[in-house]
């Protein structure tokens, strides 16, 4: 059994993308993109640099999504190419194996298209039908305005601030915890 049906989307920019689980064969093509989006953006607290994945280590990675029911990793696709991904990362731990942690990603033209609703959307849509999870949350930057907007309009509630939490070039960003009951 397939643990998520494939759809279509039309964006707001009349592109048709494709969102779909990941598979194995997907790894070289995710990792690009990922490692591209992840250059691309002020709001994921990662560098480039530190992403040192090699493809059989992101096989690897795919996998444990393949595995775990709790876990789904999504990516959409457009003309062939990755151009984003969403992850729910369940927990392996039995007392909060309920919850799963959003993690999601795109590559910089893609954004403010509607992907992220869609990508978002899906990992709701699945988590809701999921029968181990009942929450699912995120952190976010606060200054992540677009971010910030996509999370309340879905439905996501804040939790509380994490001052100073991420200190990026000599700057400091505060992080936000935002959940959602799926159950």
């Amino acid at each position: 059994m397939q643990k998520f049906n494939p759809k279509t989307v039309e964006l707001k920019n009349q592109k048709t993308v494709k969102i779909r689980s990941a598979v194995i064969d997907d790894a070289e093509k995710l990792l690009h993109c990922i490692k591209t989006y992840v250059s691309q953006s002020d709001y994921i607290p990662k560098l480039e640099e530190e992403i040192k994945l090699t493809i059989e280590q992101e096989k690897e990675w795919i996998n444990f999504f393949l595995k775990n029911n709790n876990s789904l990793l999504l990516i959409a696709e457009f003309d062939n190419e990755i151009i984003g991904n969403i992850d729910l990362t369940g927990n392996r731990r039995k007392i909060m194996e309920h919850t799963a942690v959003v993690g999601m990603g795109m590559l910089k033209e893609w954004r403010n298209t509607g992907l992220g609703t869609a990508l978002l959307a899906s990992a709701i849509e699945w988590a809701k039908e999921n029968q181990i999870l009942e929450l699912i949350w995120l952190q976010v930057y606060t200054n992540n305005t677009l971010g910030l907007n996509l999370y309340r309009k879905m439905g996501f509630e804040e939790n509380g601030t994490i001052k100073i939490f991420f200190k990026q070039n000599g700057q400091y960003f505060d992080n936000l915890t935002m959940t959602l009951a799926v159950k």
